[in-house]
């Protein structure tokens, strides 16, 4: 079955207004019409299944027959992550979200090639939002995890709260991520999965995330580009964690 976003603000109940975008896909990409069956969530848990009751202005109003409220798996998985060139973030994104993340923080480091217009780089922070959306209504999720605004790694040890941390590292004491991940406690608020460039952190970002709670593993002796690194260790979690 088709899914579609709809803000909570306009789910009123049993029946819930697409938003003009999200109206525009299910009218004009995915040729929906009047009394087909659709099923729609607000990306904070709730979910619904229903038909579409009308169409007006270009909006389309689903009338709920079903609906219920997901709760969030745990612990929760963070990622965060050196943003790679090119498009290669938005794969980054798309497969963080279908392997569980419930956040995503982008960094731009030391050895990170990629610069953005402006620090923060709020209109690739929009793009990557709408990625992480798009791969929610794909693979079923209903809690859309949030793309942070880029940051520096300095500012993201500093904000993390009793979550335990990973960072993939290519120095010789990293332990094997099997091991660590063995040795996690059972009551786990949540773990945090720093990946780098592939130039890896500089020696100082590395030991300053020592410093901030983080344990170095190794994914092993191969050098993984950041979307494979990515993908391999929130597998890895995913399995161990849930």
């Amino acid at each position: 079955m088709d899914r579609f976003f709809v803000g909570a603000e306009d789910w009123n109940e049993d029946r819930a207004l697409l938003g003009r975008e999200e109206s525009h896909h299910c009218l004009r990409v995915m040729r929906k019409r009047t009394a087909d069956k659709v099923e729609i969530f607000d990306g904070a848990g709730r979910w619904g299944r229903g038909v579409i009751a009308d169409e007006s202005d270009g909006l389309v109003a689903v009338m709920v027959e079903e609906e219920g409220r997901d709760r969030r798996a745990s612990p929760g998985i963070g990622l965060a992550v050196a943003i790679p060139k090119g498009k290669m973030m938005e794969l980054v994104v798309q497969k963080a979200v279908e392997l569980g993340v419930d956040q995503i923080q982008p960094l731009v480091t030391e050895h990170t090639v990629v610069r953005l217009e402006d620090e923060s780089g709020a209109g690739k922070r929009e793009k990557w939002q709408r990625v992480a959306l798009e791969a929610c209504k794909q693979c079923g999720r209903n809690f859309v995890p949030e793309v942070r605004a880029v940051a520096s790694l300095e500012k993201v040890l500093g904000d993390r709260g009793g979550r335990a941390g990973l960072l993939a590292s290519l120095r010789d004491d990293a332990v094997s991520l099997k091991k660590v991940l063995g040795g996690l406690p059972a009551e786990l608020e949540g773990v945090d999965l720093l990946i780098g460039p592939e130039g890896d952190f500089s020696a100082a970002e590395t030991e300053s995330a020592v410093a901030g709670g983080f344990q170095l593993v190794s994914f092993g002796p191969l050098v993984l580009r950041v979307e494979t690194a990515v993908m391999y260790g929130l597998s890895a979690l995913g399995y161990e964690l849930r």
